[in-house]
């Protein structure tokens, strides 16, 4: 049997939380390991959301991903991320891709290429170049779309 009154508290502590944004699963259970909570009324608070989908870790990682798109992450860090927040690799295998097509990659790498540069830059200056193509790596991007990416707006200016 699980206590009650630690149940309550716990509860009560973990909708705060789910409160402010949604959680993965191993999110909701740290928090509440970091707050004491016994093993026997994580599980069970656990399930008892799952059930009620206040923790849905699918949703968790398709709203996520949504959100990397919209802040201009590429696919690579969104399945960084989704990792590291405890989604699992099958969960985000199925949704990462779902959201990223080569198009929509490619689209994003040009648009924040774009935004960063300007006309009047030197193509020809390597620094630039490795700067650029760091910043999309940084940002998520495969090493396929950065060379596809930087290849197009080089060949941009020498015409």
């Amino acid at each position: 049997m699980v206590d009650e009154t630690a149940l309550k508290k716990a509860r009560t502590g973990l909708l705060r939380l789910l409160s402010y944004r949604q959680r993965s699963r191993r999110e909701a259970q740290e928090y509440l390991q970091r707050k004491g909570f016994s093993d026997k009324v994580i599980a069970y608070l656990l399930k008892e959301m799952e059930q009620w989908n206040y923790i849905d870790d699918r949703r968790y990682a398709i709203d996520y991903t949504e959100n990397c798109l919209r802040r201009g992450l590429g696919p690579l860090r969104a399945r960084r991320d989704l990792i590291s927040r405890g989604i699992s690799r099958n969960i985000v295998e199925e949704e990462v891709p779902r959201q990223y097509s080569p198009e929509i990659e490619l689209s994003l790498a040009r648009t924040l290429l774009n935004k960063r540069t300007g006309p009047d830059d030197d193509w020809h200056d390597i620094r630039l170049v490795r700067r650029q193509a760091a910043y999309l790596h940084r940002r998520g991007f495969r090493e396929s779309i950065v060379v596809k990416v930087i290849r197009e707006r080089s060949n941009q200016v020498d015409h």
